[in-house]
């Protein structure tokens, strides 16, 4: 059996202006464990993911995590708004008949806004091929 990924979090020195950010973006709710320090972030779906404070900036390349949204453009547009930085606009990817558009926040971390084309299942399975 292959190793699952079970959580995951973004580095800010800013924890609170973060969990706002992202509260405002996608609606998410958090469980601050303790305020300040970590937000656990409540999607919806599993896995979960946090945010915790980190005073160093992060250097080199950095995970991007990955959001389905039903219209990229329009989040894409929203994160500009709070502060954040496009990466790319809407493009398509073939391979998963799936469009997708990105951007880095305000503590420089990257976000994929991903339009579904059939690669998900909001049940949480994949396609059988």
């Amino acid at each position: 059996m292959p190793n699952p990924v079970i959580f995951m979090d973004l580095p800010t020195p800013d924890v609170e202006a973060t969990s706002a950010f992202y509260a405002a973006l996608f609606d998410w709710d958090f469980k601050r464990r303790p305020a300040g320090e970590f937000s656990e972030v409540l999607p919806g779906v599993k896995p979960n993911l946090g945010i915790r404070r980190e005073s160093r900036p992060a250097v080199g390349p950095v995970p991007r995590i990955y959001v389905m949204v039903d219209e990229p453009p329009v989040y894409l547009d929203k994160a500009v708004a709070a502060g954040a930085s496009v990466l790319w606009e809407e493009k398509p990817w073939a391979e998963f008949e799936a469009r997708y558009a990105a951007f880095r926040d305000p503590w420089g971390n990257e976000v994929v806004l991903w339009r579904d084309k059939g690669t998900y299942f909001t049940h949480g399975h994949a396609h059988q091929v």
